[in-house]
């Protein structure tokens, strides 16, 4: 049987294999392993554009919000109907301190067709497009007041850059490098617009000056635009202009805080976490900033410095600041967690047995840096609401074992959707005494188990159709050291998500369980209907279930029951960890 499973589980890796592996480590919210298959699925050959768009949303729930971004752009690309995929990455550029993607996106997006995507693209670009024309009018205004301030042309410039304003955005980018020529950066800044206005001389011209006079790092970026090439003496006919002497009025200092925000609008990230290290320094204790500052390594891949930071924001009293920290600490938390806890259970009603039951765990576990094996403690709980009664056949097998059950165990990540476990314990009837079991007993269980998914699963963004299939092969040491097989396997559809955020899944059920000793109780198949639902109401990690098959007994030796059966069963899913 062992044999058979790990047959049903092995085979060449395929793209539809990879992607089957990133859905099952999705719903399990192995984010780093669900990219990692997502990325391996795109790369062994043609793929749905649908797997690309899952891949971003994996990366948006791991918070990379850049990359996400850019699979998002890639997306639309190669489906210019998608208009979600572009409202998701316009929404990103505009976090991600791109404005200028975001306006044009959403002023694209706001002659769709689709009436809901046509009023969000509008009040997005509103919400866009308004600080920047008010920002615009504003440094207008400081400049004509004080016309030498270097710093307000700059300000002005990137404004009406991000407004889609060129023209002005070159004249005050222009204006701010020759009152500040030591500002070397503003010249990447001014080829990068000139480039956009179609005039490549001058862009060139700026990016041969940057190279040759401006500090590495800019001299880099210009080398970079360049494409490494080395240019003539000719080239470098935009020359800075004499000092000016009395004429140049530097502009007073910024504040750190708003020098850091203006680096982060920029994308430059160090200069951000520099200056936001200095305002917090300014003002201690300052949650906006320390969230600011957690955003900030987060870019910088400074994972574990930006959870100190939104462990302190998270604890402000400014309810917005503590949500927005507390989600983005516990989105990180898990990473560098030694220990974890989680617990799951799954009671529903059986027409079939004409009783409730519950099956549970709760688990504590350690996790060794750098290691597949993972030890554990478990206490399980196995009960239902029928129980023995005095008077019944000996040896008739019940809904459940009405047990509790302790025990100490070892699981072994085999690979992204495969892992094998084994534990030894100590199992509580809690009917033993009464009806003569023994009332403590020892449990030991081991077992191999896998999740293979492909389509659109719960919890996906889009409709569609979806297959899941559950295999696990389970030996149980108190069912006469019998070894057991379960296929359970669900193909429907998944409902698109409503407004409100509720989902609903419609599938087919066919199951299969055999087992070693060739037991009644073990040997069955079933086939029918069943939906699933989740309500927003509820907590996270709580599905409802609803399934109504026919099955047979293929073993029927001492079967009390008789060969067929109709179940009628619901109940609840629900799990969490932390």
């Amino acid at each position: 049987m062992w044999l058979l499973l790990i047959a049903f589980l092995s085979g060449p890796v395929s793209a539809d294999s990879a992607a089957n592996g990133a859905y099952a480590d999705l719903r399990a919210a192995r984010y780093d392993s669900a990219i990692a298959q997502f990325r391996l699925a795109l790369n062994l050959g043609p793929a749905p554009v649908h797997l690309r768009k899952d891949l971003a949303y994996a990366l948006l729930k791991r918070g990379d919000r850049e990359e996400a971004r850019d699979e998002f752009e890639r997306v639309f690309a190669a489906d210019p109907h998608d208009e979600q995929a572009a409202l998701e990455f316009a929404f990103l550029c505009y976090e991600t301190g791109r404005p200028q993607a975001a306006r044009r996106t959403f002023s694209k997006l706001k002659a769709s067709r689709d009436p809901a995507v046509q009023a969000t693209a509008a009040q997005a670009f509103a919400s866009v497009d308004t600080p920047l024309r008010e920002g615009i009018a504003r440094w207008t205004e400081a400049i004509r007041l004080a016309p030498r301030q270097w710093s307000a042309h700059e300000e002005l410039a990137r404004l009406a850059e991000a407004a889609d304003r060129l023209p002005l955005a070159a004249e005050h980018y222009e204006i701010a490098w020759r009152l500040r020529p030591s500002q070397d950066s503003l010249l990447i800044d001014l080829a990068r617009v000139w480039l956009a206005l179609g005039e490549e001389n001058k862009a060139r011209r700026a990016l041969v000056l940057a190279w040759r006079s401006g500090p590495p790092r800019v001299a880099e970026t210009a080398r970079e635009s360049l494409n490494g090439a080395m240019p003539a003496l000719s080239d470098a006919a935009l020359s800075p202009p004499e000092p000016l002497h009395e004429e140049v009025l530097s502009a007073p200092p910024l504040p750190a805080l708003e020098m850091a925000e203006r680096s982060l609008a920029s994308s430059y990230i160090q200069d951000a976490y520099r200056f936001f290290r200095l305002a917090y320094e300014e003002n201690p204790g300052d949650a906006g900033v320390a969230y600011k500052l957690g955003l900030t390594s987060n870019l910088l891949r400074q994972d574990r410095e930006a959870l100190r930071w939104f462990d302190i924001a998270r604890k402000s009293p400014d309810s917005s600041i503590s949500r927005q920290a507390n989600s983005a600490y516990e989105k990180l938390a898990p990473e560098f967690r030694s220990f974890s806890f989680s617990a799951w259970s799954i009671p529903f009603y059986s027409s079939r047995w004409n009783g409730a039951f519950l099956y549970g765990q709760v688990k504590a576990e350690w996790h060794p840096p750098r290691s597949i094996f993972t030890p554990y403690l478990s206490a399980r709980l196995v009960g239902d609401t029928t129980g023995e009664r005095k008077g019944m056949p000996p040896g008739l097998q019940f809904l459940s074992e009405n047990s509790v059950i302790a025990a100490a165990g070892l699981r072994a990540r085999i690979s992204s959707n495969v892992f094998a476990w084994g534990e030894a314990g100590q199992a509580f009837n809690y009917h033993g005494g009464q009806y003569g079991r023994p009332r403590f007993q020892p449990d030991y269980r081991a077992g191999i188990a896998a999740l293979k998914g492909w389509g659109r699963l719960l919890g996906s963004a889009q409709p569609g159709l979806f297959h899941e299939t559950n295999a696990d092969g389970v030996y149980a040491s108190r069912f006469h050291d019998d070894m057991i097989l379960y296929l359970q396997n669900r193909t429907g559809r998944t409902f698109a998500r409503s407004a409100s955020g509720w989902q609903a899944q419609a599938f087919a059920v066919w199951n299969l369980t055999v087992d070693r000793r060739g037991e009644y109780w073990g040997n069955y198949a079933e086939a029918g209907a069943g939906v699933r639902l989740v309500l927003p109401a509820l907590p996270r990690g709580v599905s409802f279930r609803t399934e109504f098959v026919r099955g047979v007994h293929l073993q029927n030796q001492s079967n009390p029951w008789g060969p067929n059966y109709w179940d009628f069963r619901s109940g609840m899913w629900y799990a969490f960890s932390h």
